[in-house]
């Protein structure tokens, strides 16, 4: 798959298959996230792998308990309340592994270093047949103590990109598009 093919291909995937992803895989596309440009070559990033289900299942549930009580009241969230109130919903939709890419770097550049590496990492995972999606529904608890208990981050890591992976159960369709705002600066 060259790299255009999979930049108009690559779907966010909110629907897996219960197959998990091998190890090795993950390390490849770890590999492929950390070509990313970065500022400085700081490389200022890290990544931690979550396949285990009890965490999953616990990462899920305490993400999901403290976005319905970030967002209560939020005028601009009612449909999203009512996501998160279904019983049934899963913010990790059921992902066989959770890939958190943090950094350790205290500037900005750093948290966009993570960023281009999670593209990497998300167009490397469609290249091999797998599906991605970023979980912002995850940050505000990724930010907390328990996270960093949980995932074993290092003292002062900042988590960054919660990246859900797995072998899509369907693939999605693709979502329109606006057409770019351009202006030309001649």
């Amino acid at each position: 798959m060259n790299v255009l093919h999979a930049i108009y291909t690559r779907r966010s995937v909110r629907a897996f298959t219960r197959e998990p992803v091998d190890d090795s895989d993950i390390g490849d596309l770890i590999d492929a996230a950390i070509q990313a440009p970065n500022a400085v070559n700081a490389q200022s990033w890290g990544f931690t792998v979550v396949t285990a289900p009890t965490v999953l299942k616990r990462i899920a549930a305490e993400a999901k308990a403290l976005a319905q009580t970030r967002l209560q009241g939020a005028p601009e969230s009612p449909a999203l309340m009512q996501h998160l109130a279904r019983p049934d919903f899963d913010v990790l939709y059921g992902a066989p592994a959770l890939v958190v890419i943090w950094t350790t770097g205290a500037e900005d550049m750093a948290s966009h270093d993570c960023c281009l590496a999670a593209e990497n990492l998300m167009l490397a995972a469609h290249a091999k047949g797998m599906g991605t999606c970023w979980i912002g529904l995850v940050e505000p608890w990724l930010r907390g103590a328990d996270a960093q208990a949980v995932l074993d981050l290092p003292p002062g890591a900042r988590p960054v990109a919660p990246i859900i992976l797995g072998y899509p159960a369907a693939e999605p369709a693709p979502p329109g598009r606006r057409p770019a705002q351009v202006r030309w600066v001649r």
